[in-house]
């Protein structure tokens, strides 16, 4: 399955986005060839800054403006009249403010950042943040305005203009750190007038109103919490970089980056995913985008699962081609880096979904999660592999914030924000809590169901109907602990000969249970909340117990903590179980769900890691061990 199978018009959108973006990145690469050969290094890190850091402050006082600015032209909002002026009005005026914040920080940031150039020419630099706020604001507006091949034409200009804008100035007999300043000023200046005149003649302007307070508020709201995710995501893609300068040095950085930036040619793709099916989510409406983003999502996945794999093995001919010979460690290092992104189709559409259905803080919280694991990794593994420690860090961060945005999307396409269950607060913490786990234990989970296979004849993973919210049952996964069709009763006592030697030792540290991560990215489950019951028992349930069902069951509770192996033993251990611990049962699960709080939650997810670590420390020993070890040295396991 390939981009040919998207669709027709999908199709042209995709590959042009795909081509403004390579045009984008040849400009780029083109003029820092000419900057460091007029004037060398130094001017190319300037020029570098200078096109980061006014964005960074137009987007941070403008409340990101941009990200907002094309939900509200495409979503509910789009035909008040109010809208378009006020997103002129708020671009102009954060950009004017911004300029001053520059122009007066002009000799503290020439300290820090430009010490090679001087401070008048900072401070003239500040028109960058008034001008480049408007490219980008113009672009977005192009962009949520049905006028997706506007917003490509900027793409290109916005990078392309610059280069002749410098050849000029030095021709004329502007010194080059002058011409690099004005050049980028004008560069914009072109490209904002070019950009905003298109919409002017395609009625952008038309039958508009005064700007409204109200909807400069929304703006901003809406900008700001979507601004944290694109403030993680750089820092997601760049944390490594600052881990590697300090810790491993400039040679292993340099080999560190080349490695990423030809990995990164995989993102075009997402990130064209992003922009262009954003603005359509956004029109269609949640129903119709929900539909269309399911059907959507494998496709994106196989496209860039499918685009991995080529550039994995031109990897070996194209970076030393390229970058000499010096830098073949990169090939291996940029291969790793591919597997953490193969995926990343899927968080192209997920992330337009929730952009486009109005959720940009479920977009920043997948962008902090893979964030969090990027940094907790990167502490681990740069200091004793250098760069390949890097690639491997980044992989389980990639796939991390990937697997979040899936499971957010998930949640909201299938209306799992609100009623009897967990809000979206809660949800967006099983999410979060259950996809980094799930990543950072599947080494793990794929060991141990190995050694059940090789233990016992039988599936690894166990799978029983158990009841959920509302009484809808689903699917459970464990780890399977028991011989294959055990039959008997539906409880299992505490020395059941039911259970087998490894299942013994995996219910005793409650890694059976891993698997269920799955069911709570799922939203079948979520962290803490009443048992799962299994259908058998549900059924027999006393009648004022039954009021449990209404909520969503969980992985751990107070019940799990408090009541973790009364079950009791001999025949009489269901009658007993429902008539005498049933009760007992719901009556903590309904002392935490009087009072669910975020804090709480943390506390019993706490106390039942602390109950599984000592009740595995301090249990006496037994025939467990002997057992498993005689079963795994007498060739007999299956």
């Amino acid at each position: 399955m390939t981009v040919a199978r998207l669709g027709g018009r999908l199709r042209r959108l995709l590959l042009a986005n795909v081509g403004a973006q390579l045009v984008g990145l040849v400009a780029v690469t083109l003029a820092t060839l000419v900057l460091a050969r007029d004037s060398g290094a130094a001017l190319v890190g300037d020029y570098t800054l200078l096109r980061l850091l006014p964005w960074v402050v137009g987007l941070a006082l403008s409340g990101g403006l941009p990200p907002a600015v094309s939900y509200f032209l495409s979503g509910p909002r789009r035909d008040d009249p109010r809208l378009r002026p006020t997103i002129v009005a708020v671009s102009l005026l954060a950009g004017i403010v911004g300029g001053l914040t520059w122009w007066l920080a002009a000799p503290l940031t020439a300290r820090l950042f430009f010490a090679n150039l001087p401070v008048a020419l900072v401070a003239w630099s500040s028109l960058k943040v008034l001008t480049r706020l408007q490219v980008v604001t113009g672009k977005a507006s192009s962009q949520g305005f049905s006028d997706l091949r506007g917003s490509h034409l900027v793409m290109v200009l916005e990078e392309a203009t610059f280069l002749p804008c410098y050849v000029a100035l030095r021709a004329a007999g502007a010194d080059p750190a002058a011409a690099m300043v004005l050049g980028l000023v004008v560069a914009d200046i072109v490209t904002g007038s070019a950009t905003w005149l298109r919409l002017a003649r395609r009625g952008f302007f038309r039958d508009v109103t005064r700007p409204s307070i109200e909807l400069a508020r929304r703006l901003y709201s809406f900008g700001t919490r979507g601004q944290v995710g694109n403030f993680f995501t750089l820092l997601n893609l760049r944390f490594d970089f600052i881990f590697l300068s300090i810790l491993a040095g400039p040679v292993t950085l340099g080999i560190y980056a080349i490695a990423s930036k030809y990995a990164e040619l995989l993102r075009l793709l997402p990130v064209a995913f992003t922009w262009v099916l954003y603005p359509q989510f956004a029109r269609e409406g949640h129903e119709a985008s929900s539909a269309h983003a399911r059907r959507l999502l494998p496709r994106a996945v196989a496209v860039t699962l499918l685009g991995a794999v080529p550039l994995a093995l031109a990897a070996g001919a194209v970076i030393p081609l390229i970058y000499g010979g010096s830098f073949g460690t990169a090939v291996g290092v940029s291969r790793v880096l591919l597997v953490g992104l193969a995926l990343e189709g899927a968080a192209g559409v997920s992330s337009a979904y929730l952009l486009g259905n109005g959720r940009p803080g479920l977009n920043s919280l997948a962008s902090g999660s893979g964030l969090a694991v990027t940094v907790v990794l990167d502490m681990l593994l740069i200091p004793r592999f250098g760069a390949v420690g890097a690639a491997m860090a980044s992989v389980p961060a990639y796939l991390t914030t990937t697997t979040v945005l899936v499971g957010c999307f998930l949640a909201v396409s299938r209306g799992r924000t609100a009623g009897t269950g967990p809000g979206i607060g809660r949800r967006a913490m099983d999410i979060v809590t259950a996809g980094t786990c799930l990543v950072l234990c599947a080494p793990l989970i794929v060991a141990l169901a190995a050694m059940v296979r090789l233990t016992s004849p039988g599936p690894a993973i166990f799978r029983q109907r158990r009841f959920g919210q509302g009484g809808v049952p689903f699917t459970m996964y464990k780890l399977r602990t028991m011989t294959v069709n055990p039959g008997g009763s539906e409880l299992t006592a505490k020395a059941d000969p039911r259970v087998t030697p490894l299942g013994r030792l995996l219910r005793k540290t409650s890694l059976d249970e891993l698997p269920q991560l799955l069911n709570v990215l799922l939203g079948d489950m979520t962290l803490v909340g009443p048992r799962p019951e299994t259908v058998a028992l549900a059924e027999r349930y006393p009648e004022e117990c039954r009021w449990i069902f209404q909520h969503r069951p969980g992985v751990t509770g107070l019940v799990q903590v408090r009541m973790r192996n009364d079950t009791g033993d001999g025949a009489e251990a269901e009658a007993r179980y429902l008539t005498e611990l049933v009760p007992r049962r719901v009556a903590l699960d309904a002392e935490y769900l009087a009072d669910p709080g975020l804090w709480r939650t943390i506390t019993i997810v706490a106390e039942t890691a602390r109950d599984v670590v000592m009740h595995s420390a301090i249990e006496p020993e037994s025939a467990i061990e002997p057992e498993w070890r005689a079963r795994l040295g007498d060739g007999t396991a299956e």
